[in-house]
């Protein structure tokens, strides 16, 4: 073999190398150059041979897996299982970006907001990143869509007459330290309805919540720590806010022939609970039938024994539409809240980095939207303060 020989060796070397280094021609040389033996190839993963319904059960345990918020994890998979649905008997392997914009026009039908229009794609990119990390889909097609642009606007915020008069138009203790709560702290609904009465100090008037994958200490005044007092009623275990079941009064009425009570009889406990009617007579009123009606049928009879357990966020949310109701203030969330707590700080001279430790907020950029919110403040500041003003 002569010197000569080797040069054009070594260069092929390099360039077969090269090769093998650029991740687009790697397929390439893959399938010119070697292949790997049947002991070499690796495993089908167990999500592969799956049906698109199978699949996206999948996709729950893995956002599960992945301990995504419960809201992220409902709205993920229901766009997901509608998505399927989309498909009809069509394998996700077949699905373009097309498909994902026709689906995002049927979305739009049901007069979705620019907002749940990007919710829906933000989704379908979640759901195809994981069917991407199995070996499900050779690429991401949602992300060829881009969203759509909407300009956000500054939340609504309350007026402090109006939170103080949704304070006292609330329907029960629970519901008035609901809202006392959410006003002095700013909490999130989610981050409320965890608070157990042990990370309560009322002496410093100190809560350790935690949201969001993070704790934070947040404080309270004198009006919550009163209200909370009234509610627990020397409580001092368990979850904070607990669930209020409504007790049944049962009815009576006139069925044509006399007085009947109807109820639902608990006296076999709650699985074998059953609609019961009881003969009151022929004669006499309605209230003559009602005095009857509480001899004869014991209260252990009309009440099911429900077992206390934490309340959800739909309750919160609903205790606060229904003081805000009845206050006449019109349609109050809980969120609409917290962004008053937040506005009411700034207004009154917080700084806008405590607000946004009392807050939680990773980012500086989202307590800054408050800023905007406050903004009517600033002609009087410069009224007040400019020399010429």
């Amino acid at each position: 073999m002569q010197a000569s020989d080797l040069v054009p060796l070594s260069e092929r070397t390099v360039a077969v190398r090269q090769l093998h280094a650029l991740p687009v021609m790697r397929s390439h040389v893959r399938d010119s150059y070697w292949l790997p033996s049947a002991s070499q190839q690796r495993p089908a993963l167990p999500i592969l041979n799956k049906t698109n319904s199978q699949l996206a059960q999948k996709f729950c345990e893995w956002l599960v897996a992945m301990r995504f918020s419960r809201a992220i994890y409902q709205a993920y998979t229901k766009v997901a299982f509608l998505f399927c649905a989309f498909l009809g008997d069509r394998p996700l392997q077949s699905a373009s970006h097309m498909d994902v914009r026709l689906f995002l026009i049927q979305v739009m039908k049901q007069n979705v907001a620019v907002e749940g229009f990007n919710r829906h794609l933000y989704a379908l990119r979640r759901f195809f990143d994981f069917l991407y990390l199995g070996g499900v889909v050779d690429s991401v097609v949602p992300r060829f869509v881009v969203g759509r642009h909407w300009k956000k606007l500054p939340p609504k915020v309350l007026s402090e007459k109006q939170l103080a008069a949704i304070i006292r138009s609330a329907r029960s203790l629970r519901d008035r330290a609901v809202i006392e709560l959410l006003y002095a702290t700013g909490c999130r609904a989610g981050e409320l309805v965890k608070i157990r009465v042990e990370e309560v100090d009322f002496e410093r008037r100190t809560i350790r919540v935690v949201g969001k994958g993070s704790a934070r200490t947040v404080f309270f005044g004198k009006h919550a720590a009163t209200a909370l007092r009234a509610y627990l009623c020397q409580r001092k275990s368990g979850n904070l806010f607990l669930s209020e079941h409504p007790r049944q009064k049962g009815c009576v009425g006139w069925n044509g022939r006399g007085w009947c009570a109807y109820f639902i009889d608990y006296e076999r406990g709650k699985v074998h609970a059953r609609r019961t009617a009881v003969y009151l007579g022929k004669t006499g009123s309605r209230q003559r039938a009602w005095n009857l009606f509480k001899r004869k049928v014991p209260k252990s009879r009309l009440h099911c024994p429900f077992k206390q357990s934490p309340i959800s966020t739909h309750v919160v949310r609903k205790a606060v539409q229904i003081a805000a109701w009845r206050a006449r203030v019109g349609c109050v969330t809980s969120h609409m809240i917290r962004h008053s707590y937040a506005t009411h700080l700034l207004n009154h001279g917080a700084d806008i980095r405590q607000i946004q430790e009392l807050l939680g907020h990773a980012s500086l950029l989202t307590t800054q939207i408050y800023t905007r919110v406050a903004a009517k403040e600033l002609k009087e500041v410069y009224r007040r303060c400019h020399p010429r003003g």
